[in-house]
């Protein structure tokens, strides 16, 4: 059975737990336990996945043992047989749809340092590739823009895959997700005619759930520029998929915190999605050679 592991940011949580929930083929659902894991676990769970939660020291040991391809023995004894080969591939192919998957959400802070950001990012896959078919970095460039990150990652023992937009590019970051590619966030930019704009996504803004936001770090940190009369517009990503209760107070109250104009535009799953299948297609199909 392959494993698909997956190193996300906190950011993209919304999009990982949208794609995990319409994957019928899953069939063991690892998170690795840490501080900001809680609340992805809470989401998985309310869409009725059952996910396995252990700190990486256990888990890792737990599905290196898992039995990648587990074909009858009387059927391997006869596949040299046209009719037991046959009957046997059928079924090493729907063992092979079957997944296991390693999810390792990183928190979203770690964008204050990039050169730690992307550090996290390569270490954390380092680790996961010895139990991994695949390495799916839900990350924008962020999380591996260096050329050394990158380099390092084509040395791993097994493939990493990027989220990709419609045009086979890597998506710069977060927002390029949520919008669906690098050339709708270009031309969602052109629509502030010049103005400095927020992107608000629920994760971006989730930080002011049940707060006093002006007393948050968050808030401290992102007043030193927005007081600045250049920002002037909040593009709102509006999500059929959002689940969040609190994204519409928390984008009208971000607005008036800041003096801004709200703009709407709809955002998609469509990169998250399609990334995703991407990557369990490509192992899938590499475990029948």
């Amino acid at each position: 059975m392959p494993v698909l592991s997956i190193i996300a940011c906190e950011m993209l949580e919304d999009e990982l737990v949208h794609v995990l929930s319409k994957d019928l083929d899953i069939k063991n659902l690892f998170v690795v336990e840490n501080r900001n894991s809680f609340r992805f676990i809470q989401k998985l769970r309310s869409d009725d996945l059952k996910p396995f939660v252990f700190l990486s020291d256990k888990l890792y040991p737990i599905v290196s043992e898992i039995d990648k391809r587990s074909p009858g023995s009387l059927m391997t004894a006869f596949s040299n047989i046209p009719l037991f080969k046959k009957i046997s591939d059928a079924v090493n192919r729907n063992k092979e749809q079957e997944l296991t998957i390693v999810v390792n959400l990183l928190r979203k802070d770690l964008h204050s340092d990039i050169d730690r950001l992307q550090s996290e990012v390569y270490l954390n896959a380092g680790e996961m590739a010895k139990i991994s078919d695949g390495i799916l970095l839900f990350y924008g460039k962020c999380g591996y823009s260096s050329e050394k990150v990158q380099a390092d990652l084509q040395k791993l023992d097994c493939h990493v895959y990027f989220l990709k937009d419609n045009e086979r590019n890597i998506v710069d970051d977060c927002i390029s997700v949520a919008l669906g590619g690098n050339e709708v966030y270009t031309k969602t930019m052109l629509l502030g005619n010049g103005k400095g704009a927020i992107y608000a996504t629920p994760m971006w803004l989730s930080s002011m759930n049940g707060t006093d936001y002006r007393s948050t770090e968050s808030y401290r940190k992102i007043s030193k520029y927005l007081s600045s009369p250049m920002y002037s517009l909040l593009f709102k990503i509006n999500n059929q998929n959002c689940k969040d209760s609190n994204f519409h107070r928390n984008a009208s109250e971000f607005a008036k915190i800041f003096d801004m104009e709200t703009i709407h535009v709809d955002g998609t799953m469509e990169i998250a999605v399609n990334s995703y299948m991407e990557a369990k297609t490509s192992i899938c199909e590499n475990m029948r050679y």
